[in-house]
């Protein structure tokens, strides 16, 4: 077995693509944690993991609630069939798991949860941050890189694998490249690309990319870093946003957890998790509070 203390082994036969795929799903699940935890299920019966639900609707943007004859409570998958209904939903619901339990439900004995309006998988937004953030962070190490010594090496065919033995000590950071004084090295040039430094900006676009999710799945999010302190207009400029895409996934849930309650007697809520103390949460700055006595004229 190969020593995993020889570290200069780890770069050979890599392949660059499965280091982007690896950094890409990093973001991915970093993405896929967040949407998971960004609502509070309360009073569910002990059968349901509050988990499992917002797993399934980042994947599937969809499933449903049923109580089994055995298995009691649970919420599961969801493939839709037979005729719509005057809402276009099909009237068919088939409940299904991984573990091969299938059964067709209806309206009767059943509540479908929707993530969103247009039933689409958070997933596929999730996979679109995530690539975007994989490109900045890797374009943010390539311009470190370029940083080091940034130089295009050619050579001729007869001093291939000089070439490639130089440039194998070039990419493994070595400050001192020591050659055989038997190496011609004026078969091998040197151009140097003074590639400009823009780790700022990539580090900046990421700081955006984290925004925008933030943003989509409900969170107050301030991309701007400045010296000074902020004014209240621009850590509360997205606001609107903000409570927009919250309420999307909340009214849905809520309108869900009702339908529970009222089908099986339950007492289900739902609510956005969020402590910051932020207008959206309903904390109010005193300056926003208008002090006096009763009775007192309001200005």
């Amino acid at each position: 077995m190969r020593n995993p203390l020889r570290v200069f082994e780890r770069n050979i036969n890599k392949n660059k693509k499965d280091d982007f795929e690896i950094i890409k799903s990093i973001f991915f699940y970093d993405i896929f944690d967040i949407f998971v935890n960004r609502y509070q299920w309360h009073n569910l019966p002990e059968e349901i993991l509050p988990m499992y639900i917002e797993q399934t609707l980042f994947w599937h943007g969809l499933g449903v609630f049923i109580k089994d004859d055995i298995a009691g409570y649970a919420f599961m998958n969801v493939s839709l069939s037979g005729l719509p209904d005057i809402y276009n939903i099909p009237k068919d619901r088939i409940a299904y798991t991984a573990n091969g339990y299938i059964k067709e439900y209806g309206k009767e004995n059943s509540c479908i949860l929707w993530n969103n309006y247009s039933t689409m998988p958070y997933y596929y937004k999730a996979l679109m941050y995530a690539d975007a953030m994989a490109h900045t962070w890797k374009t943010k190490g390539i311009n470190m890189y370029a940083q080091r010594t940034p130089v295009v090496l050619s050579s001729s065919d007869n001093e291939k694998m000089s070439f490639e033995i130089v440039g194998e000590m070039y990419d493994n950071y070595l400050p001192v490249l020591k050659v055989s004084d038997s190496l011609n090295l004026k078969d091998i040039k040197a151009l140097n690309m003074q590639a400009p430094y823009i780790v700022d900006k990539c580090e900046q676009e990421l700081r955006d990319l984290w925004s925008q999710v933030l943003t989509s799945l409900g969170y107050e999010s301030n991309p701007v870093e400045k010296g000074e302190r902020l004014v209240t207009g621009e850590t509360a400029g997205n606001n609107g946003q903000v409570e927009a895409n919250r309420n999307v996934g909340l009214i849905l849930r809520r309108r869900c957890a009702n339908a529970i309650n009222e089908l099986w007697g339950l007492n289900v809520t739902v609510d956005f998790n969020s402590e910051l103390p932020t207008m959206l949460n309903g904390y109010v700055p005193d300056k926003y509070m208008q002090k006096g006595k009763e009775g007192d004229e309001i200005e």
